[in-house]
């Protein structure tokens, strides 16, 4: 990676976590790591911080809607493309995320389960990896998780997600990353 391409990278995201800090008022702060695999052999790991969204929908016939913002950092290694000289086995992404959670405000067997789906645009400092063409630096990031929070107030949280990385058809190609991850998170408040 170049020297340049890093410090970019921070200052999206620095101004990307203070954009959205602005948007919110007082709600919960999170962490979460996360690892897995994906298609082409790529291994991501991954980083994040959430804020919650100033408000939750409460409904009398469906499990509490909430919602989030995430603002994440990916490292991706994959095996070189034999067929594609010059094929990177190494990329980045920062991604700024919405999330909405469904999550059941009784404890069932001492966890509280959710479903969660979200959004977001990304940046990925090469435009392929293991032999897959993402097209263009810019994507959008789709998710769909299922977990459950536990601990005495719900501070942690265990995730698996399948994310798909895609630049829906407005580059020259578009061959996508799935992946399926593991998220441990911490909720401060």
């Amino acid at each position: 990676m170049a020297p340049g391409t890093l410090a970019r990278i921070l200052q999206v995201f620095c101004f990307v976590l203070g954009t959205t800090y602005s948007f919110i008022s007082s709600a919960s702060l999170g962490i979460s790591a996360g690892a897995g695999h994906g298609l082409s052999h790529i291994t991501p790991f991954r980083l994040g911080i959430q804020k919650t969204f100033s408000r939750e929908i409460k409904s009398d016939y469906f499990w509490p809607i909430w919602g989030y913002w995430e603002g994440a950092f990916y490292s991706m290694n994959g095996k070189p493309c034999a067929t594609k000289p010059g094929s990177n086995k190494h990329l980045d992404a920062m991604v700024a995320a919405g999330v909405i959670r469904f999550e059941k405000n009784d404890a069932i067997l001492g966890v509280f389960p959710y479903v969660e789906l979200g959004i977001g645009i990304s940046y990925i400092t090469r435009q392929e990896i293991g032999g897959r063409d993402l097209g263009t630096p810019f994507l959008f990031e789709d998710r769909f998780g299922l977990g459950a929070r536990f601990g005495e107030n719900k501070q942690m949280d265990l995730t698996y997600r399948l994310v798909h990385f895609s630049n829906a058809y407005m580059g020259p190609c578009n061959h996508g990353i799935n992946l399926h991850l593991i998220v441990l998170g911490y909720w401060f408040k």
